[in-house]
């Protein structure tokens, strides 16, 4: 149940951010809606057990969300000068709080022992 409502509220923040204005250019705003549609297609597959395209697509999907939410957080932080120390260590911790199931779902998803029916 809690994953489920992890879920929608995923979907009610990826809606919330397309209203929110590009900061980084068409090219890494493109990459990440990209990466980011595809990886919650993956979560949607976990919580609701649904065998999504193969196990290795994922773990795969897995690493490459991981290493993109990473760098668009530290994007992000870097390009802010006013948060200070303080600030980029809060919205990283906040970001990857937020994230961790995110990404425990995704692992899972991918990293299985056996496929979903």
């Amino acid at each position: 149940m809690l994953w489920k409502i992890y879920f929608w509220l995923i979907i009610a923040i990826s809606i919330g951010s397309m209203f929110v204005e590009a900061v980084h250019g068409p090219v890494i705003e493109t990459t990440d809606t990209v990466i980011s549609i595809i990886s919650t297609i993956g979560l949607f597959g976990y919580v609701f057990n649904k065998q999504l395209l193969s196990k290795s697509f994922w773990k795969f999907i897995f690493i490459i969300t991981v290493i993109e939410v990473l760098a668009y957080t530290m994007l992000d932080v870097l390009n802010d000068p006013e948060l200070g120390v303080g600030g980029m260590i809060f919205v990283t911790a906040f970001t990857l709080i937020i994230m961790y199931p995110f990404f425990l779902g995704l692992y899972r998803y991918g990293f299985r022992k056996q496929n979903l029916a």
